[in-house]
């Protein structure tokens, strides 16, 4: 094992907290701007503290004018079907990919990994043809569908985790009787939990803050967040302190959800980096 030196140590150390200050220091000023009146956010530095803690007139204001409430409700039932049918799939297609020789594998490895080289927006045109043939425009399925594809990022973190999984479990419960579909059920997905979550957050993250897709495919009466959030930023100017209480509103829900699951996030990256 090699020492690590004393400056190198320090070095390290200084580093990360300077990424820390980077990353956390401008959180900082969107939250006292939350809390602000109007009058005392022009009159006040936005490093200053707010001097009333309990306003929240701006996020109420937000919640009310941007329809904040109903665009939130709407990302997750989007988020809840979305995720859980993409796991479903990824989850499988690894343990085929993974566990099972036949021909063609290599082909449909290949074809998957060349789908990762390929931008999303040059799809769209053919894409969006299909969704409205559909009659699917301005529905949640519409954005479910697109959301729902088999993860190929996904299908390598189920890989790492696979390779961790010792072949002989399979083996021995073919032996007893069991099914591959038990044996996949009962024994390999419990296995595969830290990469689920770590695949769900990762996506789920990436999902909540996409604009694209839902400003495409959903119009107002089912928007998700970022869309409704943009309509803050239109032609009518609006007050920075309410987009503040906006902003500060859609990032609460991931902060809860990253602070309950991030042991699970590091154990399953960190399997594949092993890997």
């Amino acid at each position: 094992m090699i020492k690590e030196s004393k400056f190198y140590r320090v070095l390290r150390y200084v580093f990360l907290t300077a990424a820390c200050i980077f990353v956390v220091v401008p959180i900082f000023p969107l939250i006292f701007m939350a809390f602000k009146t109007g009058a005392e956010y022009s009159s006040t530095s936005v490093l200053v503290p707010p001097q009333n803690w309990l306003n929240f007139y701006n996020f109420r204001y937000a919640i009310r004018v941007g329809n904040l409430g109903k665009a939130l409700f709407n990302t997750a039932i989007i988020l809840l079907f979305s995720l859980t049918i993409q796991l479903l799939f990824t989850t499988m297609v690894s343990y085929v990919l993974h566990r099972f020789e036949f021909n063609g594998k290599k082909i449909i490895t290949t074809l998957f990994t060349l789908t990762m080289f390929i931008p999303v927006v040059t799809t769209q045109t053919v894409v969006f043809q299909i969704i409205y043939r559909m009659g699917l425009v301005n529905k949640m399925p519409s954005v479910i569908l697109l959301y729902s594809g088999v993860n190929i990022v996904g299908v390598y973190i189920m890989f790492n985790q696979l390779n961790s999984i010792p072949k002989e479990l399979d083996e021995s419960a073919l032996i007893d009787g069991a099914s591959y579909y038990r044996i996949f059920r009962s024994i390999i997905l419990p296995l595969m939990k830290p990469a689920c979550v770590t695949l769900l957050i990762i996506n789920g993250i990436g999902y909540y803050n996409d604009f694209y897709i839902p400003n495409l495919y959903l119009r107002k009466n089912v928007q998700t967040f970022t869309v409704a959030l943009h309509k803050f930023f239109g032609n009518t100017a609006t007050p920075f302190e309410i987009v503040a209480a906006a902003i500060l509103l859609g990032i609460a829900p991931i902060m809860v959800v990253f602070l309950f699951l991030q042991r699970y996030i590091f154990y399953g990256l960190a399997g594949a980096i092993k890997s």
